[in-house]
């Protein structure tokens, strides 16, 4: 707990500092890295609605001219701070159902406004117009609306000033109108897809109108939102006038029915699956806002049949493979629960646990079995809200069926059902306050998974009980709006209980390797029935500034930290520390439009560091990780644009590399890397991209691409993004034994090899937008992937890069045994046999490890909205897998044996219908 003791300190302390500053804090946007005082909040006067709207796009109906046009914008892009090239006015009305926003945006050259269709929420290269809102007035959270030239809608939920929720959809109405003189745009937004207090007084809510023009790659904010200064709600202007007596009721049901088919190569004799199935199944979201700020879902049987396919990867790694959410009921809202960790990917509540994969298997002697590919979620609730006095609230609960398969034995023509999953509840709160008009926040989180796991042991492998808690805050201080500078921070904690054996697979798990041999600060302790452990993290950084930002940072996780049953990490127990520097211009020269210069640097260190905490050679040990990195990401005055960034990781000693053996020589690295971008506005684009890793102590690793772009019209686009990469690995892991007893490397020998691995993929995208509301989506990825393990070895010794190679020799069986003849290691029919002693006997084998991999990846979407909220699916999703054992990579050879694989297909359509009540 001492380092809890030091966060809540440094914050106290900071807290202190920055009250005579927060008391003298204005509400007005400063200029870019100007600490002086600020100007005037840009303002905006709402009308109350006196006539008809019709939302047609035309700003025609004498209702609006009871509205004072607001003209006073100012760019963000290309030149910030200049003013527009064209005029905006934008009126703003209200009745007791809406908020009425029209829009003027005259154009001196209306056929170059930018037109393109995209299915909605997507971004393309097209003319728009924004609408951002902050009931609340909290200014870190709000909704943003947006509508483009060709009548594409977007809505995103802005929460943490600058971060957004692009998987909240609300229902409203816009339309919009071309003429001579450029373009307009009408919106109605209800009342009811908003939070907000109702009141007897006249009300003011943060407000901020942006246009894009891609003619010129301009964008203009009402209030601006400057690329040099961190906020986006905060600096919001304000819209005076409402008056809302009454608050919206907000009660929304979405039905949904689908039919399905299924179709794939049948097996001779499979009881299961004759090649083809039906299926069909309904269910229900709920939506009922519980007063001005919480609102409640629930979902019955919910359905994730339409989700887009995960990618294809090859994972020759110890670890986990991070997939993001992408089902509806917890994407939207997920912000909520968000607490995330040290690390890209780790935090302490991942959703898509829920629902999870089976861990079950069917029972060995059976010659065929069924098995479900998901976990059935009987049912989830969530609870979520924000209250007028800054009070963020996430609470949520599913449950998760018992999942049964069944097998099949040929011989003895028995069915066998068998469990394949207990069943599991789940729980997460997430509180967060605000404080200071938004400058400061502090939150907690706490969630639980419980499972009923069989008397019978079966499941005895798996946890009966995981528990996570946290707290996190943020505080920023500093210039005219409060967002300069920045001290945040978290610490969490984590509790699993359940038997000695699920507690053993925990402890030899990938991220923890209790096993190590030469571990000085943990051990396996084979009667454990629970583990606790801590991770944090403290973080200083400046954030805005004209040129000049930079971050600090200091974490630590303790090695019984373990979250993943309810949440990601692959991290193990380590120190952490680092830093970061940039230095940015956005204003044009004569050669670049705007660039940006970064270093950083990082590094990890085992707990072992302080076994000898003043001794240098104690912390080289204890090095587990780290980098050095530089970049300069430069824009020229044609918007193209080139990225170059270099990489080096110096030598560290490996807690992985073993897979739960003792520490291994992780030699030193070097990385360039160089990308570049063609105009995004163009109807045809490139981003091609090149890297090159060299491996100081032999190998290397490089990797091609390009992302290509094609719109031949306004309503087609076509992407395609081919990747190729080759690597040689001088120490792939292979396999371990304990048979020979090697003394050098703790009674265990440890078996290598080097590997050349290559693979090619093409991602492809087609989008068709019929209309803003009928659209066709098609993502495919054939990918080929071949791995060649040329020269196996041993680790000859712990702590080095040290190894006794095998020379390769031929299988002859002799007396019901084989002998590598010529050498130390062969294979036969598959079979790889190691002669350690070369002895002519063979002491150990495994299969061989040559691969060559073909997949395809289809997914076709086709959407109709019919009415607002509600959607038609056709959903076509294809898979092929094919897997041999040669080794080398051949195109030809592995495409064609891809296109002749079997298809699986599934074939879904879809009916949802939205009421409001």
């Amino acid at each position: 707990m001492k380092q809890f003791l030091y966060i809540a300190r440094a914050l106290g302390l900071v807290l202190v500092a920055a009250a005579p500053a927060a008391a003298q804090e204005s509400l007005a946007p400063p200029e870019p890295g100007d600490d002086a005082a600020p100007a005037a909040l840009p303002t905006v006067f709402a009308a109350k609605r006196a006539g008809d709207v019709t939302i047609d796009g035309r700003i025609d109906e004498s209702a609006w001219s009871s509205a004072e046009p607001a003209r006073d914008f100012v760019q963000g892009e290309p030149i910030e701070g200049a003013p527009p090239e064209e005029p905006t006015e934008v009126r703003v009305l209200f009745d007791g159902d809406a908020i009425y926003v029209g829009v003027l945006m005259f154009d001196s050259r209306p056929e170059r406004i930018g037109d393109q269709l995209v299915r909605r929420d997507e971004h393309g290269q097209y003319d728009y117009f924004e609408v951002s809102l902050d009931p609340n007035n909290d200014r870190r959270t709000g909704y943003r609306f947006r509508v483009s030239a060709a009548g594409v809608q977007r809505d995103v939920y802005m929460f943490d000033d600058t971060d957004e929720d692009d998987a909240w959809d609300a229902v409203w109405e816009s339309a919009v109108h071309r003429d001579a003189s450029g373009w307009s745009a009408e919106f109605r937004i209800p009342l009811s897809q908003l939070r907000y207090d109702a009141a007897d007084s006249v009300q003011s809510w943060g407000v901020n109108f942006s246009r894009r023009r891609v003619s010129s790659n301009e964008r203009t904010f009402l209030a601006l939102e400057s690329r040099v200064s961190h906020g986006k709600v905060s600096v919001f202007g304000r819209l005076q006038g409402l008056e809302l007596p009454k608050g919206s009721r907000r009660l929304e049901l979405r039905p949904y029915a689908l039919t399905s088919a299924h179709t794939a190569p049948a097996t001779p004799g499979n009881p299961f699956f004759d090649g083809s199935q039906l299926g069909g199944q309904a269910g229900l979201d709920f939506r009922y806002g519980l007063g001005a700020a919480y609102t409640l879902d629930v979902t019955v049987n919910p359905d994730f049949g339409q989700v887009e396919v995960d990618p294809a990867v090859i994972n020759l790694s110890a670890f986990e493979t991070f997939f993001p959410e992408k089902r509806p009921f917890f994407v939207e809202d997920a912000q909520v629960f968000d607490f995330t960790l040290s690390g890209r990917t780790n935090r302490l509540f991942y959703s898509r646990r829920i629902g999870r994969e089976p861990r079950g298997s069917a029972p060995s002697e059976s010659d065929f079995s069924e098995l479900p590919s998901q976990t059935t979620i009987l049912g989830a609730a969530k609870l979520t809200g924000r209250t007028s006095g800054g009070l963020s609230v996430g609470a949520m609960a599913a449950v998760t069926g018992r999942e049964r398969g069944s097998a099949f034995d040929s011989t003895s023509r028995e069915f066998r059902d068998f469990t394949v999953e207990p069943q599991s509840q789940f729980g997460v709160l997430r509180l967060q306050q605000d404080f200071r008009g938004g400058a400061s926040q502090v939150g907690a989180i706490v969630g639980g998974m419980h499972r009923q796991l069989p008397a019978d042991g079966s499941f005895d492998f798996l946890t009966s009980d995981a528990m996570t808690a946290g707290v996190d805050f943020e505080h920023n201080w500093g210039g005219a709006r409060s967002r300069d500078w920045a001290l945040f921070g978290y610490l969490g904690g984590t509790h699993v209980r359940g038997s000695p054996e699920a507690m053993l697979r925990i402890q030899r798990a990938s991220n923890h390797y209790f096993q190590r041999p030469d571990a000085t600060r943990f051990a396996v302790d084979s009667q454990a029935t629970s583990l606790t452990g801590v991770d944090w993290r403290l973080q200083f950084e400046r954030r805005s500034a004209k040129h000049w930002t930079g971050s600090v940072w200091l974490g630590e996780v303790t090695s019984g930290f373990e979250v993943n049953d309810i949440g990601f990490s692959t991290s193990g127990e380590r120190i952490d520390a680092g830093g970061r520097l940039s230095y940015r211009e956005i204003t044009p020269g004569s050669v670049f439009r705007s660039y940006r210069f970064n270093v950083f640097t990082f590094h990890n260190f085992r707990h072992e560091a302080l076994d000898d905490a003043f001794s240098a050679s104690s912390w080289k040990r204890a090095h587990k990780r780290g980098a050095f990195s530089g970049s300069a990401d430069l824009e020229f005055l044609n918007y193209w644009g080139i990225d170059i960034s270099g990489w080096y990781s110096p030598t560290s000693q490996s807690d992985a590399a073993t897979r739960g053996g003792p520490l291994m020589i992780d030699p030193a690295s070097t990385r360039l890397s160089i990308r570049g971008n063609t105009d995004r506005r163009r109807s045809v684009t490139f981003h091609p991209s090149f890297s090159y890793e060299w491996r100081h102590e032999g190998g290397y690793r490089w990797e091609t691409g390009l992302d290509m772009g094609v719109r031949p019209s306004p309503s087609i686009e076509l992407r395609l993004e081919p990747r190729y990469s080759r690597e040689i690995d001088p120490a792939q892991y292979v396999s371990q034994t304990s048979d020979i007893g090697f003394a050098p490397t703790f009674g265990r020998a440890y078996i290598f090899s080097d590997l050349e691995r290559q693979s090619f993929s093409v991602e492809t995208r087609l989008n068709m937008t019929f209309t803003p509301d009928l659209t066709l989506q098609l993502f495919a990825q054939p990918l080929i992937s071949s791995g060649d393990y040329l020269t196996y070895k041993q680790l000859a010794r712990s702590a080095s890069f040290e190894f006794d190679e095998f020379q390769e020799g031929t299988a002859v069986s002799v007396t019901d045994a084989i002998v590598c003849q010529g050498g130390r290691t062969c294979v036969d029919d598959d079979t790889r046999y190691v002669d350690f002693d070369a002895d002519g006997v063979t002491d150990f084998s495994f299969s061989d490890r040559d691969f060559n991999i073909q997949s395809l990846r289809l997914n076709a979407v086709l959407r109709w909205q019919y009415r607002p909220g509600s959607t038609v699916f056709l959903v076509w999703q294809q898979s092929r897998r094919n897997r041999n054992d040669i080794g080398s990579f051949d195109v030809s050879r592995d495409f064609g044996e891809l296109w002749s694989t079997a298809a699986d297909n599934v074939f879904i359509v879809k009916f949802t219908y939205w009421f409001g009540l």
